[in-house]
C-alpha cells in the first residue's frame, strides 16, 4: 500500500497500528501494511468497525461492557494467497468475525484499484479485475 494511504490509516486509528513504531524483531507491523491501494476500504471499514465496537464493549455504563475485553493492536496485514491476512491480538468473537468478513471481500475486490476482482488459477495467486489482469500479463511478456 501506497505510504499516503497507510498514513492515513495509522492517523486515524492510531491505537490499532500502535505496533507500527516497534522494531523488525518485536512486530511484523515494522513493515507495514503489505497489500495493493485496491484495499484500503477494505480495511478502512474493518479499522472502524473495530474502533466503534471497542467504545461500546469498553465503556461500563454500555450494556455490552467487558471488563475482561482486551484492546485491539494489528501484528501485520497483508496479501497472502491472493486475500487480504490480518494478524492480531485482542478483541473477541465480534471482531474475529469482522476480520473473517474483511479477509472474505478481499477475495472479490481488485488489490490494485477496488473494483470487482477474481483470483486466477496458476501461478502466484492474485485477486485482480480483469483490466489489471491483463496489464499484468502484457508485463510477463515484456
Amino acid at each position: 500500500m501506497n505510504q499516503s494511504l497507510q498514513n492515513s490509516l495509522y492517523e486515524k486509528y492510531p491505537k490499532l497500528f500502535e505496533n507500527k513504531d516497534k522494531s523488525k524483531q518485536e512486530s511484523c507491523m515494522y513493515w507495514g501494511i503489505s497489500t495493493g491501494d485496491g484495499w484500503y476500504h477494505i480495511i478502512d471499514t474493518l479499522c472502524n468497525r473495530i474502533v466503534n465496537h471497542e467504545k461500546y464493549v469498553m465503556n461500563p455504563k454500555w450494556p455490552r461492557y467487558n471488563p475482561n475485553y482486551i484492546p485491539v493492536t494489528f501484528d501485520q496485514i497483508k496479501e497472502k494467497f491472493g486475500g487480504l491476512t490480518v494478524y492480531y491480538s485482542g478483541g473477541d468473537e465480534y471482531v474475529d468475525g469482522l476480520i473473517a468478513i474483511a479477509q472474505d471481500i478481499s477475495y472479490y475486490t481488485c488489490e490494485v484499484c477496488g473494483d470487482r476482482g477474481y483470483q486466477n488459477k496458476n501461478g502466484w495467486i492474485s485477486t485482480l479485475c480483469d483490466k489489471h489482469r491483463q496489464e499484468r500479463e502484457k508485463e510477463k511478456i515484456q
